[in-house]
């Protein structure tokens, strides 16, 4: 018999995932990926799927949680003589983005008070319940073979009766007294089961509680009654990520009906590059900015196997571009609704708006990591091109409709998203791009939309060209910042979309017909797409009421299917679905962040009377010392920097372009780097013997140390409010002192005085000119920027790498602005940098140009050199501007 689909919780490790009911039984399991085939299929068909089912022998009432913070679910049974309680989990390995061969589900049961009689079934079958395994026993081991797959259960009694013992599983019955535990481990694969792998409870339950709170800047404070559910999304989001390669799922099920015995049924269990985009998003909001990494790892890999031109919608978790939709027509389906598809044939459609959902998510990594690896440009360059390339054709829009394709507002509007990210990560980094081509096309997508995609009658964005039709997804274009989100046009759009596909409280995704049989259930994320609208435009309390409203669609574990129905109060589609989770993430972020930005935070405003007192000492030492020693190695600069990094994204506001340093002072994530700066007093700097290793560490420190001083100093704008910023400010290290001056002339230069003096920075007796470097080299000019406009593309400068990254830097710096080619005028405009340190380039200005241009992009270059002999040389204003991204 079917249970709701609201009846289960998700346990998994990242690699694998099981649906568990809240009577005991797991009727779904995929192993050993989220997009492997089945090993328990009862929630498709409940003759044929099997399953793995504890549960007392009389009658009883149960009740289902998930331990705080983990994604370890308990099971409390309770009969009229006693009471029980049944975890279930999956042990993870803290070691990301890397393979795991093995895979098991752990239930550990115990007994509170009395004594209850229980009666286990496990019937596993593998291949989506197309092979039927042969049992063999060995003791307290049962093992399950089928043709290519292996799977082992340990029973962890000592006594027990077995009622039903047949070729293909196992039922027994057994009794425990009170506070009486056992424990029962489901393999997948050959491995053979160790006593001492059972039942890691604490080990599990740890890693998850200190990933819930490892939220940079602790955003998850703010967030009152709402915090615990925002925390169970995040969870079910990082179960499905797959470890491995750091795709993102859509959905830990196959073939789950958005209608009861309709056609609508699909397999989510693949990574899509929107659904990725926007999970990053949500986890990025939250203050978990490190998942990125392996999703670009994935990324990356995916664009030099497939190449980008033939980037698709979706791929599997491994990578895999072929997920070829069949039918198992074996199987009833759930509650009858066939047919139950593996595979996904959307990969084969054009869906445009992935390339804006890819470019959106370049930019949230560099605003919120700080950087963009080099390596990855061309890949994005090359998404641009195609965004070009087809934002005139119609396409199978978001919602992958059957019966396209059309000329989609939203795919179109992606296009321009696309180059729009395109031209800002280009010019924050200087990577090479054509933008002058890039923004006339973004112009033009941009017109043409306004002209085409708008329908004044209707006062809204309608869903295609020639259409009256709505579509919900058009709620997006403000949070895209494609137009204001006070725009009349934009107020119509939420309006119209509120009017005309809104009911009883819930949004559907579109009006009109798209190609398939059947009526869907209202779509959860679009109603929370409509409480971040509201709530941009400033009504909270229409938002918040919206919000309430929706969390109807949870269950009561605060999991989210795709769909609910609003009519038999029952949830629809795949479960759970990332998209629904995502959407609540970001809806409540979204009237938080609103509420915070209407209340004037004097705690964060320092009166320039407050600040002018912090420039009264001579000397600024900004890690000062509570006296406690303690051994530091050179990883400390690498630990000061990713801190910094990794606090300047938490605090980095989208809207304004910038960190807020101001809430970045004042939170416990600040305090703690404040501590960890503390221990650099007991580094000694004269460990460094290599130049690499100097360059290194230097250039970190330096950068480190003029963030570090902006914070401290309450500075708004630029260091040039406190006066002799970079000779006052500094580090104490061994028993000497370093200012930003000290590591740049002293240090870097070997010594040679400032532009405008011919005083050297360190005296004839200073002992610090031990540490100078070896041999000059005029790119770290290139790498000590990181407070004035955007960083170079490099989180942290490596020995190991250092020429390389200096290389990279330098590449950045002077196509960043740091030379402006005008070639109507024949004019060679310049950064400041190259003439204030003229002698470090060269002898003579023709020579700084020449160093200058090795980094300059090739038609650059090869113009500059040609006409050098003519063309007039201007120097630009040096811009001290702190982080000025959006300029």
């Amino acid at each position: 018999m079917y249970k709701k689909i609201a009846d289960y919780g998700l346990i998994g490790d990242m690699y694998a995932v099981a649906l568990v009911s809240k009577d005991g039984s797991i009727d779904y399991c995929s192993m050993p990926y989220i997009d492997s085939p089945t090993v328990f299929t009862a929630l498709l068909d409940d003759e044929k799927g099997g399953f793995f089912r504890i549960q007392p022998r009389e009658t009883f009432q149960s009740e289902q949680k998930y331990v705080k913070d983990t994604n370890i679910l308990t099971c409390t049974f309770k009969t009229t003589t006693a009471e029980a309680y049944l975890l279930d989990f999956m042990p993870v390995d803290a070691l990301e983005c890397r393979n795991k061969e093995h895979h098991c589900v752990h239930r550990c049961l115990k007994v509170v008070s009395g004594r209850m009689s229980f009666l286990l079934e496990c019937f596993p079958v593998m291949q989506y319940a197309s092979e039927l395994p042969t049992m063999e026993r060995e003791g307290n081991i049962f093992r399950f073979r089928a043709k290519k797959d292996t799977a082992t259960l340990m029973i962890g009694l000592e006594s027990y009766q077995i009622t039903e013992s047949g070729k293909h599983g196992i039922a027994l019955s057994f009794t425990l007294e009170e506070r009486q535990e056992v424990h029962f481990d489901f393999f997948w694969g050959e491995k053979q089961p160790d006593e001492s792998e059972m039942c890691s409870f604490k080990e599990t339950q740890t890693f998850w509680v200190d990933w819930t709170h490892s939220c940079i800047a602790a955003k998850c404070l703010f967030l009152g009654e709402y915090t615990e559910a925002v925390n169970r999304s995040l969870l079910i989001l990082k179960l499905l990520t797959f470890m491995q390669t750091g795709a993102v799922a859509a959905a830990a099920t196959t073939s789950l009906p958005e209608c009861t015995g309709g056609e609508r049924n699909w397999d989510y269990r693949f990574t899509w590059l929107r659904d990725a985009s926007f999970t990053l998003k949500a986890l990025f909001i939250a203050g978990h900015i490190k998942e990125s990494d392996c999703f670009m790892q994935w990324l990356n890999r995916v664009y030099r196997q497939y190449g980008s031109r033939n980037l698709q919608p979706l791929y599997s978790l491994q990578g895999e571009d072929k997920l070829t939709e069949k039918t198992l027509d074996y199987l009833k389906g759930y509650q009858n609704s066939k047919p139950v598809r593996i595979g996904n044939g959307a990969y084969r459609q054009n869906q445009w708006d992935i390339y804006g959902e890819v470019m959106d998510t370049a930019l949230r990594i560099s605003d919120y990591i700080g950087t963009i690896d080099e390596s990855m440009w061309p890949f994005f360059r090359e998404i641009c091109t195609l965004a070009i390339q087809h934002w005139q054709k119609p396409d199978d829009g978001i919602w992958e409709v059957r019966n396209g394709p059309f000329h989609f507002v939203y795919s179109k509007v992606m296009c321009w998203v696309a180059l729009d990210r395109g031209i800002k990560i280009a010019r924050r980094y200087g990577f090479p791009a054509p933008i002058e081509i890039w923004e006339k096309e973004r112009e033009n997508i941009k017109q043409d939309i306004l002209e085409k995609g708008y329908d004044h009658d209707l006062g809204s964005f309608v869903q295609h060209y020639g259409s009256k039709d709505l579509d919900a997804s058009l709620l997006l274009l403000p949070l895209m910042n494609f137009l204001p989100i006070h725009d009349e046009r934009i107020q119509g759009t939420i309006g119209a979309c509120r009017r005309k596909l809104s009911s009883d409280g819930f949004l559907q995704r579109y009006s009109g017909a798209d190609g398939l049989q059947g009526q869907e259930g209202a779509f959860v994320l679009c109603n929370f797409w409509l409480v971040e609208s509201l709530a941009l435009s400033g009504k909270i309390d229409e938002a918040r009421e919206i919000l309430r409203t929706t969390l109807k669609a949870s269950n009561h574990l605060g999991l989210f299917a795709e769909e609910y129905d609003t009519a038999r109060n029952e949830l629809l589609g795949n479960f759970p679905q990332a998209f629904s989770h995502i959407g609540f993430i970001n809806a409540v972020f979204a009237i938080f962040h609103i509420e915070s930005s209407m209340v004037r935070d004097t705690a964060v405003r320092t009166s320039w009377i407050m600040r002018m007192k912090k420039l009264i000492p001579y000397r600024i030492v900004l890690n000062k010392t509570s006296k406690r020693k303690r051994e530091v190695g050179k990883e400390i600069a690498y630990q000061l920097k990713m801190t910094l990094n990794n606090l300047q994204g938490a605090f980095f506001d989208v809207g304004e372009g910038r960190v807020n340093y101001q809430k970045l002072k004042i939170s416990q994530s600040y305090s703690d780097y404040l501590e960890l700066a503390e221990r650099l007093n007991y580094f000694d700097p004269f460990l460094l013997k290599t130049d690499e290793e100097k360059k290194a560490f230097w250039i970190n420190i330096y950068n480190i140390l003029i963030i570090h001083g902006v914070i401290e100093l309450d500075i708004q704008t630029s260091v040039k409010e406190v006066f002799r910023f970079f000779s006052r400010t500094g580090y104490a290290m061994k028993g000497f002192f370093f200012t930003p001056d000290d590591i740049e002339h002293g240090i870097l230069r070997i010594n040679k005085p400032p532009p405008g003096t011919k005083i050297k920075q360190f005296s004839r007796f200073d002992k610090r000119k031990a540490l100078c470097l070896l041999k000059p080299d005029p790119r770290i000019h290139f790498a000590l920027v990181c407070a004035s406009g955007s960083c170079p593309p490099i989180k942290f400068y490596e020995p190991e790498r250092i020429n390389e990254q200096l290389d990279i830097a330098g590449r950045s710096f002077i196509n960043r602005r740091g030379m402006i080619l005008d070639r109507k005028q024949n004019i060679l405009f310049l950064s400041r940098i190259l003439k204030w340190y003229l002698s470090d380039f060269g002898k003579t200005q023709r020579q700084s140009v020449e160093y200058a241009l090795a980094f300059a992009d090739n038609e650059t270059k090869s113009f500059v050199l040609e006409n050098l002999n003519t063309l007039k040389i201007k120097y630009v204003p040096y811009n001290w501007n702190l982080n000025t991204t959006l300029e």
